[in-house]
């Protein structure tokens, strides 16, 4: 019995200490996921170039989903958008807003990434991402899983991404226009597109082991020194995020009668929560709430923070641009004006699937890679190691959506100014 009590003793303070650790947390996870995958690389390369496949099967079954996500996704988003612009003036001004900030940090990505070249020292040959070296490709691990995703992806994947997105646009327009009488079709794309993101954030759980063999991959074929863009690209969206809050996010708020740090603070609560599950849906309920008690009114904050989660992601568009950028320049591609222009218009569509439940921005990605022929989709293998641990992401969204509200409030006359004050926020 004493030993019986002592084992349980023993296993829940080891409980405990992982917990405190923090081993739980799927970031941690793929932190030490990173580190075993540089070791084995380091020790043993020709072992870790074989265990490129963990990644590559990763990548694959991502591209699965990017067709029907983007079609569900934007349908019900252009859909839930019309009954928006329905509601008057407020809708209009929410989708101006909206738009000119989802162009602004879309914009920023691109060109901060074309200054800076985070992927510039990479020197990864395309043509080795497209195959398997140190990996018997008539095995049936590698052909059995690619043939069977090749198969199932012809429908909505390859070449005919623009016509789901186009025929995802088409068909949101035309519920929208609908209204009422297509509530049950635009009530069951979005409850199709729910449980297809939720399956995204199923999925996501295996990224450690996606992580660990693409990292463990490129050191064994590269060395070491092959991982220093990956943390320069991981710098660089921290700090390109930071300063979009507080200089563009900053203009906004100051425009509409506020300060951004004294917001920030304000919002900590959900904003710590936002960062333990790296999803900001989750603070959605109490964004609305924090809101409304600093001032902005009910119908306001009712309308624009949902409507936010699919139109106003700004630290996942900041990140789906300057992650486009850095593979071409980790290939060595050269983007001219036009493919800028292309990667812009694309990422305008394709950001509205990125509807902030962890691992939808991937997706996002993943759905605007595949429709720009000079970086191949093959290449998103590259930065599945980095994917979980860019917490500036949904911090970013949650931030823009909070100034957005507040700021349409105040264009549309329905911010407090007296709550404000109270709050401190002036």
């Amino acid at each position: 019995m004493k030993r019986m009590c002592s084992i349980k003793i023993r296993n829940s303070s080891s409980t405990g200490f992982l917990k405190n650790i923090g081993l739980r947390s799927l970031a941690m996870q793929m932190l030490f996921a990173i580190a075993a995958g540089i070791m084995l690389g380091y020790t043993n390369p020709g072992l870790a170039v074989q265990m490129k496949p963990l990644g590559e099967w990763f990548v694959s079954a991502v591209r699965v989903l990017v067709g029907p996500i983007i079609f569900f996704t934007v349908t019900s988003a252009l859909a839930a958008a019309g009954k928006v612009g329905h509601i008057g003036r407020l809708g209009i001004k929410a989708l101006i807003y909206f738009e000119l900030t989802s162009t602004l940090a879309l914009a920023t990505g691109l060109f901060v990434a074309h200054v800076l070249q985070p992927g510039a020292n990479f020197h990864i040959d395309a043509s080795v991402l497209t195959g398997s070296p140190g990996v018997n490709a008539s095995t049936s691990l590698t052909t059995a899983p690619r043939t069977f995703i090749e198969t199932v992806t012809s429908v909505f994947m390859g070449s005919s991404i623009l016509q789901v997105l186009l025929l995802a646009c088409v068909c949101g327009m035309a519920l929208a226009v609908l209204k009422e009488r297509a509530a049950s079709v635009i009530a069951g794309c979005d409850w199709i597109g729910q449980r297809l993101v939720k399956l995204v954030g199923m999925l996501m759980k295996l990224a450690p082991f996606a992580a660990f063999g693409a990292i463990a991959f490129t050191v064994g074929k590269y060395g070491v020194s092959s991982i220093t863009p990956l943390i320069t690209l991981l710098t660089t969206l921290y700090a390109t995020t930071a300063l979009f809050v507080l200089l563009a996010l900053g203009a906004v708020a100051r425009c509409a009668g506020f300060r951004i740090l004294p917001f920030i603070r304000y919002l900590k609560e959900e904003l710590l929560l936002v960062f333990g599950t790296s999803s900001s849906v989750t603070a959605m309920p109490r964004l609305i709430e924090k809101l409304e008690q600093a001032g902005c009114a009910g119908v306001v904050a009712r309308i624009a923070v949902p409507a936010g989660y699919s139109f106003n992601l700004n630290g996942s568009n900041i990140y789906l641009t300057m992650a486009l950028v850095f593979l071409a320049q980790a290939l060595q591609i050269q983007l001219g004006l036009w493919d800028y222009i292309t990667i812009l218009a694309l990422a305008m569509v394709t950001s509205k699937g990125a509807s902030g439940v962890a691992g939808s921005a991937f997706i996002a990605l993943a759905a605007t890679i595949v429709a720009v022929p000079a970086i191949p989709d093959s290449s998103l293998f590259l930065i599945v190691g980095i994917e979980r641990l860019l917490k500036c992401r949904p911090l970013a969204n949650v931030i823009g959506n909070g100034v957005a509200c507040m700021a349409i409030a105040a264009w549309d006359g329905k911010l407090d100014r007296r709550a404000v004050h109270a709050h401190g926020l002036t």
